[in-house]
């Protein structure tokens, strides 16, 4: 069963994987990253989602976790 696509679920998984977005030559979260993601990974990745959505609650998400 896969996990359903909210804000609360989506920031526990930012948190759990916003080490895998740092970037290493500036040691900051590379926020885009992440929010692609957290996208593909709840299957929200396609045109037309949250990602060409620049009002969408995902990428408060990430400034929440950042």
């Amino acid at each position: 069963m896969s996990e359903k696509f909210n804000r609360q679920n989506v920031i526990h998984w930012m948190k759990l994987n916003k080490n895998d977005h740092i970037d290493n030559s500036t040691g900051e979260l590379n926020y885009t990253s992440l929010v692609e993601s957290a996208a593909e990974h709840f299957n929200e990745h396609e045109t037309g989602g949250p990602l060409d959505d620049e009002t969408h609650w995902i990428w408060e998400a990430a400034l929440t976790v950042g």
